[in-house]
């Protein structure tokens, strides 16, 4: 039930900001807190963890998928980045990974 109490604190912090952040800062903050689970070609990344998550690569993610994957409300082993990344931060990850994860992309 906690849990689900800071889930729901985290959304709505984050609901005044949803879909502002900053790809190109995304892409720095996913590269040092992502990228060991996840690969993701435009970051550059290639999953070294044993319990790596799923590729990133051309799955066509959406702003609610990846922001319910951070803030802890998805499933699996993934960890909450809520309180270890700033609201800010979140969301310029989210907005990576969004541009970030459709076919073809790049992102500078």
């Amino acid at each position: 039930m906690r849990t689900l109490g800071v889930v729901a604190v985290a959304l709505a912090l984050a609901a005044p900001a949803f879909g502002t952040g900053n790809p190109i800062a995304g892409k720095t903050v996913f590269k040092a807190k992502c990228g060991s689970c996840h690969t993701l070609k435009p970051a550059g990344t290639v999953a070294k963890s044993p319990n790596a998550g799923p590729v990133l690569t051309n799955k066509r993610e959406s702003v609610a998928r990846v922001m319910r994957a951070l803030t802890g409300g998805g499933t699996g082993v993934m960890p909450t980045f809520v309180g270890v990344l700033s609201t800010k931060q979140i969301n310029d990850v989210v907005a990576f990974v969004v541009v970030a994860s459709k076919p073809g992309a790049v992102v500078k």
